[in-house]
């Protein structure tokens, strides 16, 4: 996919076993310190987690220079958002909002009843997708389960 998204322009391909460090280096920078507030987070899990789903993965790229990565899963009606994560310089950029709206375009068009995300109750993306429409429906522990409806 290519999008144009302001004077931006990203396109995606699909993750690779290579792109793991990069994977990790931005879910240690842009996450990990939520988590380490209730838990050590654990690279192992991690790196099990990576071999397992990253096929699943698309990963973001202006140029060459990935930027950030996204995984999504089809459940039953749903629109599962398995992670969105951009790099600090690429946030407040237009570029979540343009994402999440194309996963809401992606959705309709596929007959999906709603989009769901976990976010950690911590974390400043939830105001992110509260003003994107997302209604917290489930809290567990130190997460918050988020639902938008699709039309």
């Amino acid at each position: 996919m290519k999008w144009k998204i302001g004077s931006l322009e990203i396109h995606t391909r699909p993750c690779q076993k290579s792109d793991k460090d990069f994977v990790l280096g931005l879910i240690k920078k842009t996450l990990f310190s939520y988590v380490a507030k209730y838990y050590k987070p654990s690279v192992k899990m991690f790196d099990d987690r990576f071999a397992k789903d990253y096929k699943e993965r698309k990963i973001l790229l202006r140029g060459k220079r990935r930027i950030g990565f996204f995984q999504l899963k089809k459940v039953n009606k749903k629109l599962i958002i398995n992670g969105l994560f951009l790099s600090p310089n690429y946030q407040g950029k237009g570029i979540g909002k343009f994402i999440m709206t194309y996963f809401e375009k992606f959705a309709h068009k596929n007959k999906l009843k709603n989009i769901e995300l976990q976010v950690w109750d911590n974390n400043p993306a939830k105001d992110f997708y509260k003003k994107n429409g997302y209604k917290i429906v489930l809290r567990k522990n130190h997460k918050y389960t988020m639902s938008k409806e699709i039309k």
